[in-house]
């Protein structure tokens, strides 16, 4: 069993049931705490809609301020949400720019998750 989040037809991402909760969770709660709208609809329990325009919104902000912040357990949190956004970001053709050694590090490591489709 497991997670589904489109975005138009494709579907983007597909993880475990409970890396799915998680994720849906975790972006819900970031995104309250930056005070922007996540994009992701609900269309069932385990099937989420991503409207790609406020999700990149929402991602962006996440880039910004991780890379703004020297709070190692704050960047960390951060991060565990930053990096399968950033590959959602890729697979729907609007991928971060990096403008630092560190941020490319970053975006190097997320797309090497393996996440399924």
């Amino acid at each position: 069993m497991s997670f589904i989040f489109d975005v138009g037809d494709d579907t983007v991402w597909s993880p475990a049931l409970r890396v799915g909760d998680l994720y849906v969770r975790f972006i819900t709660q970031i995104g309250e705490h930056l005070g922007l709208p996540t994009g992701l609809s609900s269309m069932a329990s385990d099937y989420y809609y991503i409207d790609p325009d406020i999700f990149e919104a929402l991602v962006k902000k996440m880039f910004e301020e991780n890379f703004r912040s020297t709070h190692r357990v704050g960047r960390a949190m951060l991060e565990s949400v930053l990096a399968p956004s950033a590959v959602i970001l890729d697979r729907i053709n609007r991928p971060l720019s990096a403008a630092t050694p560190d941020e490319r590090e970053f975006l190097e490591k997320a797309r090497a998750l393996s996440m399924a489709r």
